[in-house]
């Protein structure tokens, strides 16, 4: 079979699928990625053939494309500006059996309502919160593209949905819909290495701080965390991402060491804490690994995966109030808290027992959940499944 993946270009969005295709692949299925050109070199180096689609844009918060679409309807705008158009070129040119598409990519799933093709789903956590919010935009857009914008968006157009939500996170009072499975979120780091200063730190406690992909831009929240956490009794490593220069952050104390784009996975292995701003790559891999995080929140689905991290025990943070409506994809104001702040919680994640408990009780069921292989062996099932219901008749047509 063929699986055309389509995904936002941002390694929030691209990394978590990355895990999917390549069991896919194992299995021995083709698989190739669609998305902005701008983004082809990043998925070639993970090993996939890049289509383009969309504009020429990356999702980072000086970009045009991208300040476009924080003042439009979250990712909905993209289905006017070619994705749509993109995906399906890819399609033909790929002879795609079905698409999946990363959850805040909405393109793949008009594109493959008017091909006809089956079209899966690949979710973070807080997915099935915000996609009720931005449904009526996706379905008007659907019906701008000669579809039946209801239909499309219902939550059983999707052949399946893949979920990688750990019950602790679950949102409360949630029913999985027939289509959904649950699988563990598996951490890609997309490449990077660690600097030599790495193998040097001692056996003191080590405390993590990122700010992810997009949020990293805000140097004075790094400048913040530097302070709050400067001259304590642990090493701190603050990885300010691509794009950043260690100079941005000015000196820092003596138990600090900064990086750029760093293995995430190898520093969670080593770490005590982490500090971050509620990202789910993030939040996720740090649970998977069993390590409390400090959370700030600034926009997006951060506020809702950090009161879920917080009211399982396994965090601590900041969360302010959210504007009404679907989260947007820019940063609401952000008021940071004072350092000392920030110091006596990152203290307190070390300090009480009770913090590390609660998330190796999150890791347990993270290492429960089926691997992505399963995500694989039940598309490769669902696109069987969709071929017999056409060969039956079963159909449901979606154009208007």
């Amino acid at each position: 079979m063929r699986f055309l993946f389509t995904t936002i270009p941002g390694s929030g969005h691209f990394n978590p699928l990355v895990p999917t295709a390549r069991a896919l692949r194992d299995r021995g299925h083709d698989v190739a990625f669609a998305a902005s050109p701008t983004f082809a070199q990043t998925i070639e180096a993970a090993g996939f053939e890049a289509h383009p689609a969309g504009p020429a844009w990356l999702e980072r918060l000086s970009d045009p494309v991208m300040q476009k679409i924080m003042a439009g309807e979250f990712f909905v705008d993209l289905i006017r500006m070619g994705m749509v158009e993109g995906i399906i070129r890819a399609a033909k040119a790929t002879g795609a059996d079905a698409i999946v598409r990363g959850s805040g990519e909405l393109g793949g799933l008009i594109a493959g309502a008017i091909l006809d093709l089956p079209v899966a789903s690949a979710a973070p956590a807080a997915a099935k919160f915000y996609e009720p919010m931005i449904r009526p935009g996706v379905a008007r857009a659907a019906a701008e593209h000669g579809l039946d914008g209801e239909r499309v968006t219902d939550v059983d157009f999707e052949m399946l949905r893949i979920d990688r939500t750990p019950p602790s996170l679950e949102m409360p009072g949630y029913v999985a819909p027939a289509n959904a499975i649950n699988v563990r979120p598996e951490p890609f780091d997309g490449g990077g290495e660690l600097p030599a200063w790495f193998d040097d730190l001692g056996e003191r406690p080590l405390v993590y701080v990122t700010l992810g992909t997009v949020m990293n831009g805000n140097i004075p929240l790094f400048r913040l965390i530097a302070d709050a956490l400067a001259d304590q009794p642990f090493d701190v490593v603050i990885a300010l991402g691509h794009g950043i220069p260690r100079e941005a952050l000015g000196e820092v104390a003596g138990n600090i060491r900064v990086g750029g784009y760093m293995l995430q996975t190898r520093i969670l292995e080593r770490a005590s804490a982490v500090v971050n701003h509620g990202g789910y790559n993030t939040v996720s891999a740090a649970l998977g690994a069993g390590l409390p995080l400090y959370l700030l929140p600034m926009g997006a689905d951060q506020p809702y995966n950090t009161e879920r991290c917080i009211t399982a025990g396994a965090a601590l943070g900041v969360i302010q109030p959210q504007p009404d409506g679907p989260p947007s994809a820019a940063p609401p104001p952000f008021t940071p808290p004072e350092a000392a702040v920030i110091r006596d919680g990152t203290r307190r994640l070390l300090q009480e027992p009770a913090f590390r408990a609660a998330a190796r009780v999150i890791a347990a069921e993270i290492a429960a959940l089926p691997p992505a292989a399963y995500a694989a062996e039940r598309l490769e099932q669902a696109v069987i499944e969709r071929r017999a219901a056409e060969l039956s008749g079963s159909g449901t047509p979606v154009s208007v």
